[in-house]
């Protein structure tokens, strides 16, 4: 693709990057053929060829307060899932450049006050363990009263054994140490996936240690609050960098898209001098649980029989190219999976996009749940906690995180 940018953009290094990306791609479609909402709507600016030529436009010409409007609307619709990079023949790094298309186009256009809010509200209520208890707290209590639909995406309060908890600081022996984090959401609405993953680490001869760190950054970068996004990984990684330097080997993220964003620390950091050295450690560091999945010595299920849906998170298939190795690990534990049809379109949930998006979101999670459902499984099992809550919300199959079913 031929670039004739303005000399406003050629001369940054945003521009440099974006000029680069573009040049790769051929515009030959094949993109649109993997892309939900170019499914769903058929409009060519819901498609990834069609968003590139918007960020295309926006770095030639700066298309004007309409176009750039007009162009900011369609990079919201997109999920960010990366069904399209995995299917690009030209190898067209579309993440990076959607992400840059959103930071220049952003900062063109004035969102109108109340979506500015509702973004900025959203940002608040859910990076934050804390203050994610106490909406769940006054969400369940108000949850009879409300819509069945809305209702249904409030999850029930989940009941563990805390005293099971175990420390594992003590008596590693030649366990090999490992830090994790505990998640901004995943600690408050699904304790038990923590609890879980420490537990089955722990009896496959790791040591796990839970890091300071809470939010990964992903939140806000997403929702281009970019300064914020890169104080958080600042943040983490002066948490991380020494400790993985000296006596942990890699970071363990369980949720895949908290692992897949933190792998992309050394891209979004690399312009700064002062960490972008210690951001390429840390992404090089970061291993998604399932990346330990040989090494994880697992119980075999008690019930005989349990048929399993597997859905992949994109950031695992897509964002990270991981495929196989949980179905694979669950295979070996005694449980049969069930076939799913279109297994590489995206559930809806994409981070902060089913609050955000939500007739768009809404009709992916009805034909993710349609093909989950179709072959009757008994559990529906996932890798991300943002797709098993979304999931959860359109189905009464229990849904569980892959790890849970190992413990």
């Amino acid at each position: 693709m031929q670039t004739s940018f303005t000399k406003e953009f050629i001369q940054t290094e945003d521009g440099q990057r974006v000029d680069k990306i573009l040049r790769k791609c051929v515009h030959c479609g094949f993109c649109n053929a993997t892309c939900p909402t170019y499914q769903l709507t058929g409009d060519e600016l819901d498609g990834p060829r069609g968003r590139i030529y918007l960020i295309k436009n926006f770095f030639e010409s700066n298309s004007g307060d309409t176009g750039n409007t007009v162009g900011l609307k369609h990079l919201d619709r997109c999920l960010t899932c990366l069904s399209c990079e995995t299917t690009c023949p030209s190898g067209v790094k579309y993440g990076e450049l959607v992400d840059l298309g959103r930071k220049h186009i952003n900062s063109s256009v004035t969102r109108p006050p109340l979506k500015k809010l509702k973004r900025k509200i959203i940002l608040f209520a859910f990076s934050s363990p804390a203050r994610v208890k106490l909406i769940m707290a006054v969400a369940r209590i108000a949850k009879p009263f409300l819509p069945r639909k809305l209702a249904r995406k409030i999850p029930a309060k989940t009941h563990y054994n805390k005293q099971t908890k175990q420390s594992y600081s003590h008596d590693s022996g030649q366990k090999t140490k490992l830090l994790t984090i505990k998640g901004c959401v995943q600690s408050t609405l699904a304790p038990q996936i923590n609890q879980a993953t420490e537990s089955v680490l722990n009896q496959s001869n790791f040591q796990v240690e839970e890091s300071n760190a809470g939010c990964c950054g992903a939140m806000a970068f997403h929702l281009t609050e970019l300064k914020q996004a890169e104080k958080i990984i600042r943040a983490n990684i002066d948490n991380w960098y020494e400790k993985l330097q000296d006596s942990y080997s890699n970071i363990i993220i369980n949720s895949s898209g908290c692992s897949s964003f933190v792998k992309q620390y050394s891209t979004i950091m690399q312009a700064d001098s002062a960490y972008a050295k210690k951001a390429k450690y840390v992404s090089d560091h970061c291993l998604d649980l399932s990346e330990l999945s040989s090494s994880i010595k697992s119980t075999a299920s008690k019930q005989k029989n349990i048929s399993v849906a597997f859905h992949s998170p994109c950031t695992l298939q897509h964002g990270q190219k991981i495929n196989g190795v949980i179905e694979q690990k669950l295979i070996e534990a005694g449980y049969s999976l069930t076939e799913v049809q279109d297994p590489h379109l995206c559930c809806g949930s994409a981070g902060t996009y089913s609050l955000l998006e939500k007739d768009m979101s809404s009709q992916l999670l009805t034909n993710k749940i349609h093909h989950l459902e179709k072959n009757q499984p008994d559990l529906i099992v996932t890798a991300n906690i943002g797709c098993l809550l979304h999931l959860q919300s359109g189905t009464d199959i229990p849904v569980k995180h892959w790890i849970e079913l190992l413990s």
